[in-house]
């Protein structure tokens, strides 16, 4: 037995302090999660130390959702390791259903029997690791305790968010480039194919980003000077003699005979390598934070301030990755929560906001892409169309379990698909289309079942919360399913990782504060509540009914004036 005293009461002296630390450090962990439960388990140290795990893990997950897909992923693994553990010891394997379970795992078994009824079941059983993240949404729904804590998340992913969008300011501040502002009539650039408005991005296989490397570059090398250019939404390639520009008048730069600016003509990606992807992710989290904005009230100064600041940021951000989709998906959205808000005043503003923000959106798209809203000849749209017709044709052909996912490449030389050949190798660009060539028809009417239970439980949810927390949260997520929906017709969102991993984020947070309000309405008012026919009981008609209350109370009063 280990005497404490030989430890010197310097080592005494400092256990008090060491308790009350530790004893604070719970304090804010129950107040920060809102725990109520009394463990039988609580003494255990396994057991404090898993809902530290699961806290923490959760506001990481917040943190890096919008900028990392590793640490997002690597953060909901710790936590869901530590749930698992904490399940065991405390013996609470049992948790509560809710109305999309069975949507959602009948979901996950179709793309379970198509893999391994696939044409290429090796590929097909790996890939179930992206479907599989679906248990995320569990995850987040289940260990949120409060709703000052999915508040804490809801914010914290917002104001996160922002740090992309401040890097995503300064790289276009700074620009990608070498635009092309004016070419002499003698220059090695006055050609056919270079015109002014082109972005130099390479030449010789190197970065050029100031005249002094464009120059660095000619000198140093031997042979034709090949150059990488980028003409709005489209890079081509060109070739010059080096010759010629080596015996141009003129020293470094100028015997170039061009003038150049720091190219900002590019479609921003924020800390993720394609647009479309940045683009998918802001506009979930700015229909979070209008919600919230709807929401707030007006005392709440301090969070209306930073939701004022944010949205008009994450707006441009968003403008300026030059998606179409997802700027529908948003527009979109903001109807729907302003309908769903039952304000008339938000409705308006929403309407006015829609009617001056899209055109001005479609405006920059096209400045940008030099695109209209719909083509079918531009190149984006024209290979949409073409994947579409070669999907309906493997649908036609493999309609139940559809071919597992990726055996399109085992099958594009038989099939004859990407326009036998003629196209670059890729996905069907909707995820309607993906998911019914992977995973067939049956897979497919599981995942609009899910969509739909979603839509219909976080409706529900917004008309009947109070909090005006529980209200936005709700409101939000009921904007970021529509907006996921609206772009996954010419998107396949449901396939990218960020976008999947924030859109399960939301959807938990959402359901945890459904659950939430159900428990709270249990144990306010139990003699109200119907008995359950189990303790697994899916809560389906339990949400507390504040209306509908104060409706009856005003029948009962005006039955006792009559």
């Amino acid at each position: 037995m280990i005497n404490d005293s030989a430890y010197g009461p310097v080592a005494n002296g400092l256990q008090p302090q060491l308790a009350r630390v530790k004893s604070a450090a719970n304090t804010f962990l129950n107040i920060l999660q809102g725990n109520r439960d009394a463990y039988t388990d609580a003494s255990s140290g396994l057991i404090k130390i898993t809902r530290w795990v699961i806290t923490i893990s959760l506001v990481l997950y917040a943190i890096f959702a919008p900028h990392s897909i590793a640490i997002t992923q690597g953060s909901y693994l710790l936590g869901l390791i530590a749930w698992g553990i904490q399940l065991t010891v405390t013996r609470r394997m049992r948790q509560s259903r809710t109305p999309i379970d069975v949507a959602l795992f009948g979901f996950f078994a179709c793309c379970v029997v198509s893999s391994f009824f696939s044409y290429d079941p090796m590929v097909s059983v790996k890939g179930l690791r992206s479907p599989a993240f679906f248990l995320a949404f569990y995850f987040v729904s289940t260990n949120i305790k409060s709703i000052r804590f999915a508040s804490l998340l809801g914010l914290t992913l917002i104001l996160s968010c922002l740090v992309n969008v401040g890097y995503s300011g300064a790289k276009l501040t700074a620009g990608r480039g070498l635009q092309i502002d004016s070419i002499n009539p003698g220059s090695a650039f006055a050609n056919d194919t270079i015109r002014v408005g082109d972005v130099i991005l390479e030449a010789d296989d190197q970065v050029v980003n100031s005249p002094a490397d464009l120059s660095r570059i000619i000198d140093s090398n031997r042979g034709r000077l090949r150059v990488k250019l980028k003409r709005k939404d489209s890079v081509t390639e060109v070739s010059m003699p080096r010759g010629v520009i080596r015996d141009a008048k003129g020293t470094s730069f100028d015997r170039l005979g061009i003038t150049t600016s720091p190219g900002r003509d590019f479609r921003i990606t924020g800390f993720y390598s394609h647009y479309e992807t940045y683009a998918e992710v802001l506009q979930l989290i700015a229909s979070l934070a209008i919600a919230l904005l709807i929401a707030v009230p007006k005392k709440q100064s301090i969070t209306i301030w930073f939701l004022c600041v944010a949205i008009p940021l994450l707006l441009a951000t968003l403008i300026l990755t030059s998606t179409r989709a997802a700027l529908a998906g948003l527009a979109t959205s903001v109807a729907v929560m302003a309908l769903a808000s039952s304000r008339r005043r938000v409705l308006v503003a929403a309407t006015a906001g829609i009617l001056v923000m899209l055109p001005l959106a479609l405006i920059a798209v096209e400045h940008a892409r030099g695109i209209s809203l719909f083509d079918p000849e531009e190149g984006s749209t024209a290979y949409r169309l073409e994947m579409w017709r070669e999907a309906f044709g493997i649908i036609k052909d493999n309609p139940l379990l559809g071919i597992g996912k990726g055996s399109e490449g085992k099958l594009k030389e038989v099939l004859g698909l990407y326009d036998e050949g003629r196209l670059p190798p890729g996905h069907f660009h909707s995820t309607p289309v993906q998911i019914a060539v992977w995973w067939g028809l049956l897979g497919l009417v599981f995942y609009y079942a899910f969509m739909t239970i979603l839509t219909v439980e976080i409706w529900r949810v917004v008309k009947r919360m109070q909090s005006w927390q529980a209200r936005g949260i709700s409101l939000g997520v009921l904007g970021a399913v529509v907006a996921f929906n609206v772009s996954a017709l010419v998107h396949f969102n449901f396939g990218d990782g960020e976008v999947v991993m924030a859109f399960w984020l939301l959807t938990g947070l959402a359901f945890a504060v459904r659950r939430i309000a159900i428990e709270e309405s249990a144990t306010e008012s139990p003699e109200r509540m119907p008995a359950s026919p189990s303790s697994g009981d899916s809560h389906r008609n339990r949400l507390p009914q504040p209306a509908a209350s104060a409706e009856q109370s005003a029948r009962a009063a005006r039955a006792k004036q009559h």
